[in-house]
């Protein structure tokens, strides 16, 4: 869950991200039912840390970061991934407890709607690397 604090920070600091979507409504995990839109949630899809004879005090860890927006119309999950692109794509955050963090766009998901609420969705995943103590 280190990457997905990590990819949280990027998007909590950047006023791009946060002019469409409140700091409140940014949240790891699952978003409560009835959460107001626009909104993100961020999880953890899988992590791998190397496995190296002698490691030392540190281990090397990549996570794959799931970013989902929703919203109410089509335009506004677009806005809202190309500003969670901007904000996260590429960055070095400072992260406490981490070291030499990395963060770099993955995959992004398809375009989806549930037509019983309206909500629009989209997935962005990211792929975070760190060093963290063992």
């Amino acid at each position: 869950m280190n990457g997905v604090i990590a990819v949280r920070s990027l998007l909590v600091a950047d006023t791009g991200v946060t002019s469409l979507v409140p700091v409140a409504r940014i949240a790891a995990g699952m978003l409560p039912q009835g959460t107001d839109l626009p909104a993100i949630s961020l999880m953890s899809v899988s992590s791998v840390d190397r496995n190296v004879p002698a490691p030392g005090a540190k281990r090397r860890v990549t996570e794959r970061v799931q970013v989902t927006v929703l919203a109410r119309t089509y335009p506004e999950v677009k806005a809202i991934i190309a500003a969670v692109r901007q904000a996260a794509a590429d960055q070095m955050p400072t992260i406490d407890g981490l070291f030499d963090v990395t963060v770099h766009t993955d995959s992004a998901g398809p375009d989806f709607l549930d037509e019983e609420t309206g909500i629009h969705m989209q997935t962005q995943d990211f792929r975070v690397s760190f060093n963290e103590a063992r």
